[in-house]
């Protein structure tokens, strides 16, 4: 049986809203700590309110992203109820907070105002360009991010208008290197005695997810640009047009990667076409080497080119839809998606934390809290129960 969850007895105190910092507290709920969120009297977490999906009156953006919390309401402006805050600053380990650069300072809950006071303080704060320099104060959104950072400007297909990520892949990038600071630094007290500063930004994490290319186009490569499906470092690689679907191929790895992949379409004759003899070479001919491939796959339905593709040992996967997904029985066998009760919107579909543990739990199974739920509590010397 499993043996608690690892981070039991770790006291987070939440000052964070919208994606990336709830995201983050909500992983170390599922890890077992203490969470306690702190909301604006009132209204609470503007994700409360923001649907557009609701279970019984509550938003399900919020709901995925605050499980396993307690709530207590109090204004900051408020110098009795920024005491309380202060008082709970005392007890916690870890404080996030995801403000605008400056908010907290003037309150006096910024990282130089509690340092001293708190030594053994970790304080992660998450924000949008860090906390220096032009742009330091400035907010910002995964939408813009993904825009000023240059990664919309290389997503989306050639020709079209610039595309985002279909997901807030920055939040949730941002959110986990806060919770790997986190830790770090939690490594590091034991040792030291000290807590400190722990920040990340989505800019400094689009960044570090271009990396590759970064690196590619400061050695000398060409600037990175649109190419759907496509990779800019290897070919055969992208989603290619079957006569009712699209099939994703790894044909590379090498000069067995291939030739496996033109056996199984049987187009042997590229092998010995100069325009595809090396894997520099088909990328540099990827357009001309799709319209050679679709030629063939778009002559028979996926589920005959998965059959092929799978005997000649060619990685490849069809592109699915999400309903296809959720109901295939890997995800079934790995319990990716499993649920909570909640006292108003009943059983609310979540996904676990992706991480699985030989002696201990992971996920919690306690519904995200009412506003101001644990007025008066503070952090418990108990776990919550679901």
């Amino acid at each position: 049986m499993p043996d608690g969850y690892p981070l039991e007895g770790l006291r987070v105190l939440d000052l964070t809203s919208y994606v990336a910092g709830p995201y983050c507290t909500q992983v170390l709920a599922d890890l077992g700590a203490d969470v306690l969120k702190i909301e604006r009297p009132g209204g609470g977490d503007v994700y409360r309110a923001q649907g557009p999906v609701f279970l019984g009156g509550e938003s399900v953006s919020f709901l995925a992203l605050n499980r396993g919390k307690r709530s207590v309401a109090l204004d900051l402006g408020d110098g009795e109820q920024r005491e309380a805050l202060l008082g709970l600053v005392a007890e916690a380990d870890v404080l996030v907070e995801s403000f605008r650069p400056g908010t907290l300072e003037r309150f006096g809950l910024d990282y130089p105002s509690l340092q001293e006071s708190h030594p053994r303080l970790i304080y992660c704060s998450l924000s949008g360009f860090g906390h220096t320099g032009p742009l330091g104060r400035r907010g910002a959104y995964d939408l813009t991010m993904q825009a000023l950072s240059g990664i919309m400007s290389i997503t989306g297909h050639p020709g079209l208008p610039p595309a985002k990520m279909p997901i807030a892949a920055l939040d949730f990038g941002c959110a986990l290197y806060g919770v790997v600071g986190i830790l770090a630094a939690l490594h590091q007290r034991e040792a030291g005695g000290r807590g400190q500063l722990v920040s990340s930004s989505l800019l400094e994490t689009s960044l570090a997810w271009l990396s590759m290319h970064i690196t590619s186009y400061l050695a000398g490569g060409e600037e990175p640009r649109p190419e759907g499906s496509r990779s800019p470092f290897f070919a055969p690689y992208e989603a290619y047009a079957t006569a009712d679907g699209h099939i994703a191929v790894v044909g590379t790895g090498g000069k067995n990667g291939w030739e496996a992949f033109c056996r199984a379409l049987g187009l042997e004759r590229l092998l010995d076409d100069p325009r595809f003899v090396t894997n520099s070479d088909r990328v540099a001919n990827a357009e001309t080497l799709r319209e050679q491939v679709e030629a063939v796959m778009r002559e028979r339905p996926s589920a005959h080119w998965v059959e092929r593709l799978g005997r000649g040992g060619v990685e490849h996967a069809p592109v699915q839809r999400l309903p296809e997904v959720l109901g295939s029985e890997q995800v079934a066998v790995l319990g990716c998606v499993t649920s909570l009760e909640h006292p108003s919107a009943g059983e609310v579909p979540i996904v676990r934390l992706p991480i699985s543990f030989s002696n201990a739990s992971a996920t919690t199974r306690v519904p995200p809290p009412a506003l101001d739920e644990h007025a008066g509590q503070g952090f418990a010397s108990e776990p919550l129960e679901p």
